[in-house]
């Protein structure tokens, strides 16, 4: 077992990062000063590793490095806003390789997810995430699972050279329209954003076209096979849960997305929005359960409920408030349901509608404790379901749940952060 804390590897490979021309003969390395401030407290540590699940792969232990945390952006919600005082690190692409490969070989990750500041041009720093990857794919022969944060503003050819390289490729939208991005960060356009997107998009469908048609996919050159992901600030603009979910579904429409991730606004300190209050974590799960419903689950844009302001209602998930709103639709008989009736009752995920079918014929189902075997979440669906036309229950646990509202925010003290927890997504 290695005894080594996740401090002592992350400091163990930011060491190998330094030149040893810098040191005295018999010395130990110097750090040049770009790298000294690396793990100092208010600094945006650049190394990171935590598990992902890779469809197709289970498990990943993904090093998520952030290659600089300098940033040419002044971006309002940012903590690497250019005129934040804060340490700046910056991991040259070889360092990057030497440090990620290094982890790799001792076994504390199988794969790599990088992102970046801005400082400069775009395309500059195009060239050096194109950079990292050649070096792993075409000198070092790596042909693990990598991730690549993609920033907006590039050229055509890179675009294109960084999509072949990576399994996967992301971009950060911030906001779903264009005068609500201008709000936070105005020296951002979301047109030049959703172009790049488009162009990598274009890549990534042409891949799994050719992948469909039989063509043997090369790891080296996975031309970005895993899709796409992008990324929103929740709250940090008045745009509604409706206006980010219609912007997320109008771009799966087009295929090449995997999925979006949804980042709740934390106010970080020293920004011109420290003091703007937080956006409740619970906001951002029902945005993610909203998002699957969609993805995995057969539901249309129309068919997700809102509250009047727009946004989905915290009390219960999103499946459970469409089914609340939706009584003629329930309850549903577990006997003779079909996979598509099951799916929508809250509690039966995929997994589990499909058991229930595919059994059911063979195996007696006498009460919940046999569904609960079938992997249904008894206490959510039970409610909604009848058993040789008998209810489980005469009142929902979630109309039980409605006699109390999700936490209040009332009296709970303004708190502000040194870093985001959507850097690394």
């Amino acid at each position: 077992m290695d005894a080594m804390t996740l401090d002592q590897k992350l400091e163990l490979l930011i060491g190998l990062a330094g030149d040893d021309r810098d040191g005295a003969p018999g010395s130990t390395t110097t750090l040049p000063p770009r790298l000294r401030h690396a793990n100092d407290s208010g600094a945006l540590r650049p190394l990171n590793i935590r598990d992902l699940r890779v469809p197709g792969k289970g498990s990943v232990s993904l090093m998520r490095i952030l290659m600089t945390n300098a940033c040419s952006f002044n971006c309002h919600y940012c903590p690497m806003r250019r005129d934040r005082d804060m340490p700046r690190t910056l991991l040259k692409p070889p360092e990057l390789v030497r440090i990620f490969l290094e982890a790799y070989h001792r076994g504390w990750c199988s794969g790599l997810f990088i992102t970046t500041g801005i400082p400069g041009r775009p395309v500059k720093v195009m060239d050096d995430l194109i950079q990292v990857l050649e070096l792993l794919r075409e000198k070092h022969r790596f042909t693990g699972y990598v991730h690549v944060k993609m920033v907006p503003g590039g050229q055509p050819a890179q675009i294109e050279r960084l999509t072949a390289l990576a399994s996967r490729i992301s971009l950060n939208l911030e906001a779903p329209c264009g005068s609500s991005l201008a709000q936070i960060a105005p020296e951002k356009n979301l047109d030049t954003s959703l172009a790049s997107l488009e162009q990598a998009r274009r890549n990534v469908n042409r891949e799994r076209a050719e992948r469909r048609d039989g063509k043997i996919g090369d790891p080296l050159h996975p031309g970005g096979a895993s899709g796409m992901t992008m990324q929103f600030v929740v709250g940090a603009t008045p745009d509604s849960d409706q206006a980010l979910l219609g912007r997320v579904t109008d771009l799966y429409s087009r295929g090449g997305i995997h999925h979006a991730h949804f980042s709740a606004f934390r106010p970080i300190r020293d920004t011109p929005m420290e003091h703007t209050a937080e956006t409740p974590i619970l906001r951002e799960n029902r945005l993610y359960q909203a998002d699957y419903l969609l993805r995995q689950y057969g539901f249309g844009a129309d068919e997700v409920v809102y509250d009047e302001t727009g946004n989905l209602p915290l009390g219960n998930d999103p499946k459970t408030t469409w089914a609340l709103a939706h009584p003629e639709r329930f309850p549903v008989e577990i006997k003779t349901a079909s996979y598509e009736e099951l799916l929508r009752v809250p509690g039966i995920g995929p997994g589990s509608a499909r058991r229930i079918v595919n059994e059911r014929g063979a195996t007696v189902i006498s009460g919940l404790a046999d569904l609960r075997k079938m992997g249904v979440a008894t206490t959510r669906a039970s409610g909604f379901l009848t058993l040789n036309g008998r209810a489980f229950q005469s009142v929902r646990w979630t109309e039980q749940l409605g006699l109390w509202g999700p936490a209040e925010d009332a009296g709970t003290p303004q708190r502000t952060y040194s870093v985001s927890p959507g850097t690394f997504r």
